[in-house]
């Protein structure tokens, strides 16, 4: 099966695609059973005729205003219409349509069945309605083809990469299920296949041999993950950057609540900014360079000292395309955490890819060593 995205031009993008494309919502789409999802981008102004695409797309995915002249052109053109949610209530509703529900179980979209293909319509990110489109479009399949007993479909976990590649054998050994696939994902991390067919007891196994690098049992962002950690146990993060540049805040601070768990970010780009703002020693920087395990230390250190917070992490490394060395190529990154009882973690990576795929990749591991520390 094929879907079709239909998402508005510019910033709002982002509330569906991540700067490195959508893994995780085409990680969701898979899983129902979808082969391949293309992209088409329209203006809030546009007018669309979901009956006139293509009719290779099974499934077409609308991202749009409530107000828009958009929406109001794929209700008309679907023969659908507006009504009062009740006798009493004031509310508009789309007729004809099943609704679509967002996390609060408020109605943020709709969805139908037409001509042999299913529509649906978000008037809020399409990410944020994830769980709500699931339900709606398997209830949609399953009108098609009443006679079929809904199947146990595969699910997606998500592993920890850390800028290196990723084998099946790497992660489970000789006892590698033959069943389970793993793909690639732009972040630097992976997504393991696990097929319906397995069992409890070999789905344990699994996640023993995983360890701690499985930090997910459904495709979702890192963020919304070490979020959830954050909030459970009450941590406060501070973070020290120099290649990312902020990206490391920018993710962590992406969030509704981020007040709660994000206290500071510095951006110390130069020598001088890290000896002056985090009282990294000028020797240590002279002696070992910037781009080093000892310096990312204790910009992490540094981050979290005279600071309310109980995490801290810090990355330095050389994101190009110029400045790498024979020694230190493009894409080397080294990473420190560090937590208020004395605990840290640190990381080298080898990125690879150009300027912003390194950077990206290296928040992606940043995010990672916070999570490790938040569980330790």
């Amino acid at each position: 099966m094929k879907c079709l995205l239909v998402i508005p031009r510019w910033s709002d993008q982002e509330r569906v695609l991540s700067p490195l494309g959508r893994p995780h919502l085409d990680l969701i789409l898979q899983s129902i059973g979808f082969s391949e999802i293309h992209v088409m981008e329209v203006d809030q102004d546009d007018a669309l005729d979901p009956t006139q695409l293509s009719e290779t797309y099974n499934l077409i995915l609308v991202q749009g205003e409530t107000g828009s002249r958009l929406r109001r052109s794929v209700i008309s053109n679907l023969g659908l219409s507006l009504g009062l949610d009740s006798v009493e209530g004031q509310e508009l509703r789309v007729v004809g349509a099943r609704p679509l529900l967002n996390a609060k179980g408020e109605r943020a979209g709709f969805a139908v069945r037409r001509r042999g293909r299913m529509v649906a319509f978000c008037e809020q990110g399409v990410w944020g309605l994830r769980h709500g489109l699931i339900e709606v479009v398997r209830h949609l399949i399953r009108e098609e083809e009443p006679e079929i007993r809904p199947k146990r479909l595969p699910v997606y976990w998500l592993v920890e990469g850390g800028g290196h590649p990723v084998t099946l054998k790497e992660l489970l050994g000789e006892e590698a299920c033959p069943q389970c696939r793993l793909q690639p994902l732009p972040d630097g991390d992976c997504a393991l296949w696990v097929p319906p067919v397995m069992g409890e007891e070999s789905q344990g196994r699994l996640k023993e041999l995983l360890g701690k690098r499985l930090y997910a049992m459904e495709p979702k962002p890192l963020e919304e993950v070490v979020a959830e950690r954050l909030r459970d146990k009450n941590l406060k993060v501070a973070t020290a950057e120099s290649c990312t540049s902020g990206l490391i805040a920018a993710r962590l601070g992406a969030l509704p609540g981020s007040s709660a768990y994000l206290m500071h970010g510095l951006v110390t780009y130069s020598d001088s900014a890290k000896t002056r703002l985090l009282e990294v020693n000028k020797v240590l920087l002279e002696r070992c360079g910037a781009v080093s395990p000892e310096v990312a230390l204790a910009m992490a250190r540094g981050a979290l000292r005279d600071t309310e917070c109980d995490l801290a992490v810090a990355v330095t490394g050389i994101a190009g395309p110029d400045g790498g060395t024979p020694e230190k190529p493009v894409g080397t990154v080294h990473l420190a955490a560090v937590a208020r009882t004395g605990a840290s973690v640190e990381h080298k990576g080898n990125y690879r890819g150009d300027r912003d795929r390194i950077r990206y990749q290296t928040s992606q591991t940043a995010l990672h060593l916070l999570r490790r520390l938040a569980d330790s």
